[in-house]
């Protein structure tokens, strides 16, 4: 009796190694067949600081993403939630792995992972092709990487309509949308499959429109196609012999050309059509590990005899897209050993970095993380397959060309069988990579962040800076010792760079650094980068005191620079003994003093409050703004000794500003709408408030003014000598 969940399992064992294109013979290896290329692997592995690090999450059968017990779920919310956790555990692991990119399955049957007008919501959603899953999971996948700082690439199947032919399947594609009935003169078989002739030009247009849909909806970072194109293995060949007399019109002499012509057609015009909507997205090509043996008769073949290659079976000359430019990278499926002598891994990899050598093209390993204790081939299972892999991984650091890597398939770092070479990947690369520029695409370095401040907050140091560029995307943070030396631009500074943090808006950005040291002897550069990596130059960000008080240090660093300033300027001084006290309150005296002295005011006057004594410090400050009117009491009274909050602060700061002839000219912009506590600004402050926002001398913390909390006297001089900086450029 046939078990449905043991045959569920042979089944999507059966597909998983039909995706990895293991058609080649296998026992065949050679004792020691990496010797040839011993010289060249590291005993070490070299710190990269650009690395492209990736891996598939592959939605057909429901292998990665959702999982089929989530699919199954009946209650839509419970489905729905339980599919977003899903997605959000395994882009958490990704970024646990120092990965930077994952190529997401989006189409795997002419269906859709997405809101499309061409083709039918995924069964793999739901279990039923067309059932609207209730929501967008590639535009939440998005949303979830780019949080996280990854790159997304929507991976497409651009000719498979289904994963086997039976009656049931037949009956279930026969609903809107689907190409299966919308076009049944498309349709052909191969490899019990139904799948799109790419012989015929309306269904390559069909293809096209498809994927330009996402380009067009949805942000993603690229496009990706995997290596099924004619066939995905070599028994149930696609018979074409029709489409091949209909559309040849005595081009080809042979239907091997014709078929060769028709997916470089494919891959060439959508190429066009990325680059002209959207230049930013990059287009990829990860096919089967061997393009040719040259044993084949093809010259420019690898010294390989694999069964099934791109030229003679796939018919998808891989090689010539490389040579012409047409895609941006290409990530060869090289899933065999260095010792597996028929299509030995150095072979290869080394045959790929010859191709690619002075193209504008990027070359990308994908690594058979799959094979690891589930091969015949004893190379991926000998010591847990930890030596294969590390082998894999060193030798592509040797090679320039060789830009990153792509591991097949998620689910398998998660694999108990494979922790050891899991593990022995998270020691190989400790630390984070950025991204390789491909500088044919475009853009350009963003201007240089500023106004980096730290701060001690709960234990922990959070880094704040202003962004200046619009094309900024993220930022990199790198920590360095203080008495290391920095250069961002070498591959050892990966060593030091700590995160990659997503722009979230405009204005003043942040990172929390949570790592331990010794908050005395570091120092941060942070930089920032467009959506095609380019960096800028780096803002440096210290921990230093002020050269004046010794208690101005850290936990008040981003007050340093105005308290140091203004105590040049005369406008503040210390308690005595080297101490500013800048936690304390302001008293309102104090800050009329400071403002008098800062803004320069003069005036005689010949009265003052009543509670003014004549021989207090702060007289003829006062004095002086109560005769400008930029200070006002209750009645006779000023309360000199008593602290003064924040919006009272604005108040004095507008009628000094109205004193200097500056007013507030109302634009109608609600400035306030900013504070998630505006409603808590007394209605004579709320122009102070504004205005002062306005001109970006206050900002608040957290999305909070805080207008009755007393003002310390680190804010006081940030106030001020936001002022004298923005107002009169002092």
């Amino acid at each position: 009796m046939f078990n449905k969940k043991r045959g569920t399992m042979f089944i999507a064992a059966f597909i998983a190694a039909m995706l990895s294109i293991n058609v080649l013979p296998v026992n065949i290896f050679a004792a020691n067949a990496w010797d040839a290329y011993s010289n060249f692997i590291p005993n070490e592995t070299p710190v990269v600081k650009r690395q492209l690090r990736g891996t598939w999450i592959s939605t057909v059968l429901n292998l990665d993403w959702p999982s089929a017990d989530v699919k199954k779920i009946a209650n839509d919310e419970e489905r729905i939630q339980k599919s977003k956790e899903e997605l959000i555990a395994i882009l958490d692991k990704v970024v646990e792995m120092n990965m930077n990119a994952v190529f997401f399955q989006v189409s795997p049957e002419a269906d859709a992972f997405y809101k499309s007008n061409i083709v039918p919501w995924s069964r793999y959603l739901t279990g039923t092709f067309g059932k609207d899953p209730g929501f967008d999971p590639l535009a939440f996948a998005i949303e979830e990487a780019h949080k996280r700082n990854l790159e997304l690439h929507a991976w497409f199947n651009p000719y498979r309509v289904s994963m086997d032919m039976k009656d049931s399947t037949k009956a279930s594609l026969n609903i809107n949308k689907s190409v299966y009935k919308e076009h049944p003169e498309w349709i052909k078989s191969a490899m019990d499959r139904f799948v799109v002739d790419p012989g015929i030009p309306e269904a390559r247009k069909w293809v096209i429109s498809r994927v330009m849909e996402v380009v067009n909806n949805y942000d993603v970072d690229g496009v990706h196609f995997d290596d099924y194109f004619y066939y995905e293995k070599t028994v149930g060949e696609l018979k074409d012999e029709d489409t091949y007399r209909k559309y040849n019109n005595g081009q080809f002499t042979n239907i091997g050309d014709f078929r060769r012509n028709n997916t470089y057609l494919l891959i060439s015009e959508l190429s066009q059509e990325i680059k002209k909507t959207k230049p930013w997205v990059k287009f990829g090509v990860s096919p089967a590990g061997v393009w040719g043996n040259k044993k084949d008769g093809l010259a420019n073949g690898s010294n390989t005899q694999a069964s099934s290659t791109n030229y003679n079976n796939c018919f998808a000359d891989t090689r010539k897209w490389v040579m012409d430019e047409i895609i941006d990278y290409i990530a060869p499926q090289i899933y065999f050993s260095f010792g597996y002598s028929r299509a030995a891994y150095g072979e290869l990899a080394t045959w790929w970095s010859d191709v690619c050598r002075g193209k504008n093209v990027h070359l990308y390993i994908g690594i058979a993380l799959y094979k690891v204790n589930d091969s015949t081939d004893t190379y991926f299972t000998a010591n847990n397959g930890v030596p294969e892999i590390t082998r894999q991984l060193k030798f592509n650091t040797t090679k320039p060309e060789i830009m990153g890597d792509i591991m097949f398939r998620f689910a398998n770092l998660n694999d108990a069988k494979k922790q050891p070479v899991v593990n022995a990947m998270k020691n190989l690369r400790s630390t984070k990579a950025l991204v390789p520029v491909m500088s044919w695409k475009g853009g350009s370095a963003p201007d240089t962040p500023s106004n980096g401040k730290l701060e001690a907050v709960n234990g922990k140091i959070r880094l704040t800076w202003t962004d200046n560029d619009p094309d900024t995307a993220y930022y990199a943070v790198y920590r360095f010792n203080i008495d290391e030396n920095a250069d961002i631009t070498s591959d050892a500074s990966a060593k030091n760079l700590i995160a990659t943090v997503r722009k979230y808006a405009d204005g003043v950005q942040e990172f929390t650094d949570t790592g331990l040291y010794d908050t005395e002897k570091v120092y941060y550069i942070v930089t920032a980068l467009d959506r095609l990596h380019n960096e800028s130059n780096g803002l440096t960000i210290s921990t230093k005191h002020s050269q004046y008080f010794k208690d101005v240090g850290l936990k008040h660093s981003w007050a340093i620079d105005a308290i140091d300033l203004l105590y040049e300027k005369g406008v503040v001084k210390g308690v005595g003994d080297g101490i500013f006290n800048p936690g304390a309150n302001t008293k309102r005296a104090d800050f009329t003093i400071m403002t008098v002295k800062a803004l320069g005011f003069e005036a005689d006057f010949t009265d003052n409050f009543s509670d003014v004594k004549q021989d207090a410090y702060y007289y003829n400050s006062v004095g002086i703004a109560k005769k400008l009117e930029i200070v006002k009491g209750t009645g006779e009274f000023f309360n000199p000794e008593g602290n003064i909050t924040r919006q009272d602060i604005m108040v004095i700061m507008l009628k000094a500003l109205e004193a200097k002839g500056i007013t507030y000219d109302k634009d109608g912009i609600d400035y306030l709408a900013r504070y998630s506590d505006r409603n808590q600004i007394s209605d004579y402050a709320k122009d102070a408030v504004a205005f002062l926002t306005k001109l970006g001398i206050v900002q608040g913390y957290d999305g909070k003014f805080n207008p009755k909390q007393y003002a310390t006297r680190a804010e006081i001089a940030v106030i001020l000598q936001n002022v004298l900086d923005k107002v009169f450029q002092q």
